[in-house]
């Protein structure tokens, strides 16, 4: 069980509450699929007593408001310090580095308020904490401000521009990108992704072309082989900073704390994975803004490296290509995060772009979380994962898919919001062992759920995406579809899929006995009877598919959603995505669910209800 947060005070912003989530962990253990209960006798759907949605509470505390104590031993670094300094509150270091370096193992780590530019590295072998000075702001920023700008044409320039970064577009450092389809990094169409300069003015960031005659407003160009940097905006009277530097922070001493900091405006190329890397076991990275470098904002992982890891009211947002990326993070807790508007250099959304990515891990919890308006897939789980919690969360507006479960198994999806995403709500793709409890997913212009079976097995050692440090092939993660437990959510809306829910297994041919899915107590929202077409699709154990247009077909059918109800035409939700008076009056009868799952929802001993819970 991992131990509580440390105590924060958040100036300005009122108490922050960290949630506990040990808890959570204890619950992966019984992680069990359960068939629905019947109800009891005059059951209704009810919504249970008020709770506030991550979309107001999560992220980071603003830079320069948290308060976190320092013990008397804490050393000291200040932008006014010096290096041949003491390390003390009065006689504070310059940089950062000299104070990792010279701080004995355990000490605490105070930074006075100011801009850091530096890359800085806490070793194997050192634990440390380091943190803000309370109410005092404080980023590690990899750009330096730009000045001597002469004319140059339509365009302005300086000479002795001498930054240069990997261009890799791929996780192996000089490689060329992939060739088949959907394995290229780079879209065609914005070229220069994978190109980590940066240039920012007045705070806006420029977009990097490609040659000199290319450069307009709000453009620039780097002539590597010149040593210049052309800008297309004017630089006058403004201020110009461009990054100089790819990595901010990496962790590899195991215990280190981080908190209280900013992290922007690093060149992190594609195979540096982030700007602030976690390659150690139980560190704690806490009320950190991470923004505006050029691809992953974090990673953690590593081989066996990142193991018990939290991340806990982080920001990851406006990063070129990822806020979040993990592999073999087994432990890892993410609790309370904003990831937001990621890709913004527009990567391909596969194989990996997007709020975040984690892949070949195991036990891993996510909670009170906002994914939102990234260009991408909000939350995606990949590659051999086991023994996931994603409880209350909002999987909001992103360009691909709100969630996706792939090649997985063993997860707990329960009490999220999925809605306004460009792709699938919620993805189960070649995943067993699953819980999909009162989750509110509509209005995505994909299907809201689509439950599906491709043709990768995990007994065919030769397909990408095993775990290599587990017995293959994997029994405890076969890539087989189901058994799937969908109960008492909230499916539907507006959306230009043919299917509200689509379950399909017409690659290996295997019948909905042999998968296993159940449904029950669950409201299914169309605008119209024919919009999408079908309520539901269904396996055959062939390579046909059945096709269902209403619940009390269905049932008939199936036998499944005895206690379900369907509601065509009115709208389900509201413009904040809570259930409308039609909704709630629909008489879809919720059932109940197995005693942590409302647990989870932070709703034990409440009647059952529909959806996802709100304030």
């Amino acid at each position: 069980m991992s131990p509580p947060g440390p105590q924060v005070r958040v100036r300005a912003l009122g108490g922050l509450e960290l949630r506990g989530v040990g808890a959570l962990l204890l619950t992966l253990a019984l992680c069990v699929v359960s068939g629905v209960s019947a109800p009891p006798s005059g059951a209704a759907p009810l919504t249970p007593a008020s709770t506030p949605r991550p979309d107001g509470t999560a992220g980071a505390a603003a830079i320069g408001t948290t308060e976190y104590r320092a013990p008397a031993s804490a050393v000291y670094v200040s932008p006014a310090g010096s290096d041949a300094g003491r390390g003390r509150v009065t006689s504070p270091w310059r940089t950062v580095t000299h104070a990792v370096d010279a701080a004995p193992n355990g000490a605490t780590v105070v930074l006075r308020e100011g801009t850091y530019g530096e890359s800085v590295t806490i070793p194997k072998g050192t634990r440390l904490t380091l943190q803000s000075y309370p109410g005092e702001t404080v980023w590690l920023d990899g750009s330096r401000e730009v000045s001597g700008w002469v004319a140059d044409g339509t365009t302005w320039s300086v000479d002795d521009w001498t930054a240069q970064f990997d261009h890799s577009p791929t996780y192996t450092k000089g490689a060329p990108d992939g060739r088949s389809s959907g394995w290229t990094f780079v879209d065609p169409a914005h070229p220069m992704a994978a190109h980590p300069d940066m240039v920012f003015v007045d705070g806006v960031p420029q977009r990097q072309v490609a040659s000199r005659s290319a450069v307009t407003a709000g453009t620039f160009y780097v002539d590597d082989a010149g040593d210049r940097l052309h800008l297309g905006t004017d630089p006058a009277g403004r201020s110009v900073r461009a990054s100089t530097m790819s990595i901010g922070l990496t962790v590899h001493g195991a215990g280190s704390v981080v908190r209280g900091i900013g992290v922007q405006r690093y060149a992190t190329s594609v195979p540096e994975k982030g700007a602030l890397r976690v390659l150690a076991r139980d560190v704690t990275i806490e009320n950190v803004v991470v923004r505006d470098n050029a691809t992953q904002g974090i990673y953690v992982g590593g081989r066996d490296l990142g193991i018990r890891s939290t991340l806990r009211n982080i920001s990851a947002e406006g990063n070129g290509m990822l806020g979040i990326e993990s592999s073999y993070s087994d432990g890892l807790v993410v609790d309370a995060v904003r990831v937001a508007g990621n890709n913004t250099e527009r990567f391909n959304q596969a194989p990996v772009a997007g709020g975040v990515k984690i892949c070949r891990a195991r036990n891993v919890t996510v909670t009170d979380s906002v994914f939102a308006d990234n260009v991408g897939p909000g939350l995606w789980f990949d590659e051999s994962v086991h023994g996931v919690t994603v409880a209350r969360n909002d999987m909001l507006r992103n360009a691909g898919h709100g969630m996706s479960y792939e090649i997985s198994s063993q997860a707990v999806i329960a009490d999220n919001l999925v809605a306004g995403n460009g792709g699938v709500g919620l993805k189960i793709n070649n995943a067993s062992r699953i819980e999909i409890w009162n989750n509110t997913v509509v209005e995505n212009a994909g299907r809201p759920i689509w439950v599906v079976q491709d043709s990768r097995v995990a007994s065919n050692r030769s397909t990408p995406g095993h775990d290599p440090r587990q017995p293959l092939p994997d029994p405890t993660v076969t890539w087989l579809l189901g058994p799937v437990t969908i109960g008492n959510n909230v499916i539907g809306g507006r959306t230009t899929a043919n299917c509200v829910l689509c379950a399909q297994d017409t690659a290996l041919r295997r019948t909905p006995a042999q998968i296993g899915i159940t449904l029950d107590g669950n409201l299914w929202a169309r605008p119209a009877a024919n919009a999408p077409t079908w309520l539901a699709t269904w396996p055959t154990g062939s390579s046909s598919t059945r096709t269902f247009t209403t619940v009390a077909a269905l049932t008939a059918g199936t036998g499944q959603e005895v206690h379900g109800a369907e509601l065509t035409g009115p709208a389900v939700v509201d413009a904040t995505y809570r259930l409308t008076p039609e909704a709630t009056s629909s008489g879809a009868v919720a059932q109940p669910m197995p005693g942590w799952i409302s647990a989870l929802a932070g709703a034990s001993g409440l009647d059952p209800w529909l959806g996802a819970r709100f304030g």
